[in-house]
């Protein structure tokens, strides 16, 4: 009822985004608010120091602490083509962390939603995507040398398809949650394997649409569940979330979106086996308007472990469906459904 509110009063001092973007500052109020309680002095036992980064879609390979040793706050950065990122950790409680001893993913994903409500962690991150940059900086810039990925007549550009799925060159974000370290029964090593669970606000000034890069501040919410398992001959990677995202471009459709997404590497199990060293991740984007089905991608890959290697080959190979409602205005370039190959060699580490 208050958002409503809000956003009568917005109608009349700046329209549709002004309006949506006023309901969701203030349920990032909300969130601030039980952060903030949360960190009240003596709401908690004392605590120990938080693992690594947890806004973004894959947890970093370094972590660094800020300020004195013993420090709770942490440094994080990763570097990958398709998903490099910088944040800063902050606990805002000293609450333990709590440790998962468990290989059952349904006990792990149990054991995360427990107690998430309040959030005790606080994740500030920017990330920045190397790949689909490369890709609008080639069609921009590089014409000629872009219109080489095409294959014959199929209508595929190899390019493309290396950079396909991702609606923005780079981000900043906020994340406000839990987390939990997971172990696994008998192994003594905990390493980068955490869980978490909790609510991420993130926003931008671009929008990525067949490698041009438009003029965008869009603004994202969401609430997701996210891990990574990471032993000498296992990896498991999960992440599940659900949200909504605004556009301040007319011309693109604001969504309510879900995404699932899993990858697992087993050196143990057979290179044919079909679910294990396998990844698959589904997104569905659905209109706010009229909940029509915008946008679906669709990717599955497969992985190369070996026992006594550092290293994987991966290939993740997909498509991503498109409706001509996902924009309007002079972005919309037709009226049929359009189809986008993804491919993605690359090497896991």
């Amino acid at each position: 009822m208050l958002a409503q509110k809000i956003c009568s009063t917005a109608r009349h001092n700046g329209g549709r985004f002004d309006c949506r973007m006023r309901s969701l500052r203030y349920f990032f109020g909300l969130l601030i608010l039980c952060a903030a309680l949360c960190s009240v002095p003596g709401y908690a036992a004392a605590g120990e120091a938080p693992p690594q980064n947890l806004s973004g879609d894959s947890l970093p390979q370094h972590t660094a602490a800020v300020g004195e040793e013993g420090s709770r706050v942490e440094l994080m950065w990763e570097l990958d083509p398709y998903y490099s990122d910088v944040g800063i950790n902050i606990p805002l409680t000293e609450q333990p962390i709590p440790t998962i001893r468990s290989t059952s993913e349904s006990v792990i994903y149990g054991e995360l939603i427990q107690g998430s409500l309040i959030p005790r962690y606080m994740v500030v991150e920017a990330s920045v995507y190397p790949m689909p940059l490369l890709g609008t900086y080639l069609k921009a810039n590089e014409l000629d040398f872009y219109k080489r990925g095409r294959v014959g007549q199929t209508g595929v550009n190899l390019i493309e398809s290396a950079t396909a799925g991702f609606q923005e060159p780079w981000a900043v974000s906020a994340f406000f949650g839990n987390i939990a370290k997971i172990v696994r029964p008998g192994e003594a090593r905990v390493g980068s394997n955490v869980g978490y669970t909790g609510y991420l606000v993130s926003a931008g000034s671009k929008h990525i649409k067949n490698n041009d890069m438009i003029a965008d501040h869009w603004l994202e919410l969401e609430w997701k569940i996210k891990g990574k398992v990471d032993y000498p001959d296992e990896k498991l990677g999960w992440s599940f979330r659900v949200g909504g995202k605004l556009h301040d471009n007319a011309n693109i459709t604001d969504v309510l979106y879900v995404n699932l997404f899993r990858s697992n590497l087993n050196a143990h199990f057979p290179f044919l086996s079909w679910i294990n060293n396998s990844t698959l991740e589904v997104k569905l984007h659905f209109s706010e308007v009229n909940a029509h089905l915008v946008r679906q991608e669709y990717i599955v890959g497969k992985k190369y472990p070996k026992l006594g290697r550092s290293y994987s080959p991966t290939l993740d190979i997909g498509v991503v469906w498109s409706s001509p409602e996902e924009y309007s205005g002079i972005l919309r370039t037709g009226d049929a459904n359009t189809l986008t190959l993804v491919f993605r060699p690359s090497v896991e580490f």
